[in-house]
């Protein structure tokens, strides 16, 4: 049962910090991000892609082509 967990909840974490690093955050930043993956998983990814969408707005650019 814990591996149905942990797992996808690990692999959420490296998802968020690499969507950190893609959003220019510091480092430490990075840390918070990728620990929010690994206790909240998908909503901590959703939070990021949100960030993403209004990033690519404010830049003007199509949603295909968000960074």
């Amino acid at each position: 049962m814990k591996e149905s967990i942990i797992l996808p909840n690990f692999a959420c974490s490296i998802v968020c910090a690499k969507w950190a690093l893609d959003l220019e955050y510091s480092q430490f930043r990075q840390i918070i991000w990728g620990l929010g993956g690994m206790l909240f998983g998908p909503f901590i990814m959703l939070l990021l892609y949100i960030r993403f969408i209004y990033l690519a707005k404010s830049e003007g650019s199509s949603s295909g082509n968000i960074i």
